[in-house]
């Protein structure tokens, strides 16, 4: 049976080749050890991209969570949406690659998963312009009340996709501060009550992994049509460490560190 995306001529020549290695009874070349498949190879990023539907993809988002956690919630959403539109390559991706991210990379509560995700998706899309969409998504995941208002209004009026229904509450909202994992599950554990083992903390971060993706989708259009502007600003106590605490070459300055989260979450203000 022809695979699809497979041209008349590669299915040719792969029936070729097998008859060629039963009438000698070697291993077919495509197949034999150290060799690569004779297969057509991935095309070089950017894929192609159509402008997509930010609540489609968050609906996808929260639904695909259930499938395979945050991570996999987040891209699969976006990928699944250019799939359906676009058609190839995004017809051929396994998605189930992106599992491992789930819980801040497979339960260490490092990056956030979705915005892991997501961040792939951009970069899949948008080539090296991936250094203006992902900092800006970044951005805007540290300072964004999740889950979002859009999210909870679907969620209270049944109209997520998930086959069994989890949960219709409205969940209270919190500011990560952070992109990690910890510290987003943290916050909103404290201020909505839940414990992080809830069913409840488990319905948030599908709604937040459809918003991320949703985001995603808003910057990927921007981009498409020639709009995007970024808009996230460094906060000024941030920009206060960096100052000394940078990316450079002097040691002795303070440039021993790069990065842009806020820094007095974990560490306390000191004299320069």
């Amino acid at each position: 049976m022809r695979k699809k995306g497979m041209s008349r001529r590669d299915l040719l020549g792969m029936v070729g080749l097998s008859a060629v290695s039963a009438a000698t009874g070697a291993a077919s070349p495509a197949f034999a050890p150290g060799t690569r498949a004779a297969a057509a190879e991935a095309p070089k990023v950017p894929w192609p991209y159509q402008p997509l539907n930010p609540e489609d993809v968050r609906k996808r988002g929260h639904q695909a969570f259930y499938e395979g956690d945050c991570m996999y919630g987040a891209f699969g959403a976006v990928i699944t949406a250019l799939r359906d539109k676009v058609g190839t390559p995004y017809d051929g991706f396994p998605l189930d690659m992106m599992r491992y991210g789930k819980g801040g990379l497979s339960g260490w509560g490092s990056l956030c998963g979705a915005l892991n995700g997501a961040s792939a998706a951009i970069c899949l899309v948008a080539g090296e312009d991936f250094t203006k969409l992902v900092p800006e998504l970044a951005g805007w995941y540290t300072q964004a009340s999740l889950p979002s208002e859009a999210s909870n209004n679907y969620a209270k009026n049944h109209q997520f996709r998930v086959k069994k229904y989890k949960s219709d509450k409205v969940l209270a909202g919190s500011v990560s501060g952070s992109t990690l994992c910890h510290a987003s599950v943290t916050n909103w554990c404290k201020a909505s009550g839940y414990a992080s083992g809830s069913p409840e903390r488990a319905e948030r971060c599908a709604r937040l992994a459809g918003d991320v993706a949703a985001r995603a989708v808003e910057l990927l259009n921007a981009h498409h049509a020639q709009q995007f502007k970024a808009a996230f600003v460094t906060p000024a106590a941030v920009q206060v460490c960096q100052a000394c605490h940078s990316m450079g070459t002097d040691f002795k300055k303070g440039q021993f560190t790069q990065g842009r989260e806020n820094c007095m979450l974990c560490h306390k203000p000191h004299k320069i």
